[in-house]
């Protein structure tokens, strides 16, 4: 097969594109995690939040506030990466997290740091257009392949940014955190700007609009909508346990050395989702969906339990990188399910809905998360998570189903244009 994707006054070589864009998604992963797990052990430093309660329900209201912007956020952007490209959205993900970030260390009070994460939801998330634009310059037999590797890409980047951050924070302060991490998003910022390609006219994209009209329910199909509540469930439990990871190794270690050890737990997190990425991607282009899907999301459940239950570091290290190695590569196969069966034409759009709809589950474990903390403790929000996850495993016989009626159908269509053309 040939590296190169034929697009009208570009020439893309996908596999290049491929390491530009997972280098900036890696220094990006660096750079955010140097500093958001740590957010609960600063409101007890450095804003005088001492009850493991009080600061459990701040830190709902914290990510209450991300993903609100992020949600609204990711659909806009995914529209507008359909009209004006992919490229310039993930550059305005770069910057805007590169200025917004480091403005975290001097919010004087909870409410005021609320506010900037708020901004930070809605201007950054290079996620979800690094995704956009990677699928789009590359061949769709490869796109299982490209997604897997990406993936490898923002957990070896957490992995780094946890044990960074948590080094950083510990000999030196938090306000250096945020200052590392901004300066590394402008990194990532740069070396997609200068080097990554796109195969996008909007001149073309303006014309093949106008001439094509999509109907509403060509484009919301069954299909789609079961793999919308399947993101939205899947942004619940990967959601509901992100905030309260540091909270989790101070109940169970102390809070000497808990910034150290949150990073350490978060690497070892990373280091299953590298792996994942790793498997992941090799298989999904092998073995269809729903064979994975099925243990995959059984192993994740389990393995949640287990850390809810962990007694002591070591037990929660070792379940949390079981736990990320069955959980990362739910999300990748998900999405090339979403891939297999929509418009390329619309894939930022598609992309930008998924991405909305998981964020909205992180609304929603927002609100639930607290409650449990309030309630249970910290060791509730794991058995929550882990309830979810059970819920969705009888749900992928209907999610299976419709995808593979619909990919055949997405299969003749596409077949049908290139003969036209």
């Amino acid at each position: 097969m040939s590296d190169v994707v034929p697009v009208p006054g570009t020439v893309v070589n996908w596999k290049k594109n491929l390491l530009v864009i997972w280098l900036s998604q890696f220094l990006a992963m660096v750079g955010f995690g140097c500093c958001m797990p740590f957010i609960p052990l600063m409101l007890k430093q450095n804003l005088h939040i001492d009850d493991e309660n009080l600061r459990g329900l701040y830190m709902s209201i914290y990510y209450l506030a991300s993903m609100l912007s992020l949600c609204v956020a990711t659909t806009i952007w995914g529209m507008l990466a359909d009209r004006f490209g992919r490229k310039l959205m993930l550059l305005r993900a770069s910057y805007g997290a590169a200025i917004l970030y480091p403005l975290l260390a001097f919010a004087p009070n909870f409410w005021t740091l609320a506010a900037i994460r708020f901004a930070c939801g809605f201007f950054s998330g290079t996620g979800n257009p690094a995704r956009t634009l990677l699928v789009s310059t590359t061949p769709p037999e490869k796109h299982g392949f490209v997604l897997g590797v990406l993936s490898t890409a923002i957990s070896s980047g957490n992995m780094l940014g946890y044990l960074l951050g948590g080094m950083i924070v510990e000999y030196y302060s938090y306000k250096t955190a945020f200052f590392t991490c901004g300066a590394i998003y402008i990194a990532s910022g740069v070396l997609v700007h200068i080097f990554a390609k796109e195969d996008f006219s909007i001149k073309a994209v303006k014309k093949k609009r106008e001439t094509k009209k999509y109907k509403f329910k060509e484009v919301v199909t069954p299909g789609v909508l079961w793999l919308l509540a399947m993101f939205l469930l899947l942004g619940v439990a990967s959601r509901l346990v992100q905030p309260y990871m540091a909270l989790l190794v101070e109940k169970v270690h102390g809070f000497n050395g808990a910034a150290l050890y949150t990073g350490v737990v978060s690497s070892v997190s990373s280091l299953g989702g590298f792996f994942a990425g790793v498997l992941i991607g090799w298989l999904c282009d092998r073995v269809a969906p729903g064979k994975l899907l099925f243990p995959l999301l059984s192993m994740y459940c389990i393995f949640e339990v287990a850390m809810a239950l962990s007694v002591n570091v070591e037990m929660l290290i070792v379940s949390r990188f079981l736990a990320a190695l069955a959980g990362g590569g739910v999300f990748p196969v998900f999405q090339l399910m979403l891939t297999r069966i929509t418009s390329p034409d619309l894939r930022g759009t598609y992309f930008g809905w998924s991405g909305s709809i998981n964020t909205a589950g992180g609304i929603v474990c927002s609100l639930l998360g607290g409650s449990v903390v309030w309630f249970t403790g910290v060791r509730g929000v794991y058995i929550a998570a882990a309830v979810i996850l059970a819920v969705m495993i009888p749900l992928l016989i209907p999610v299976c189903r419709h995808a593979r009626i619909e990919e055949a159908i997405q299969k003749e269509k596409t077949e049908a244009e290139s003969v036209t053309a």
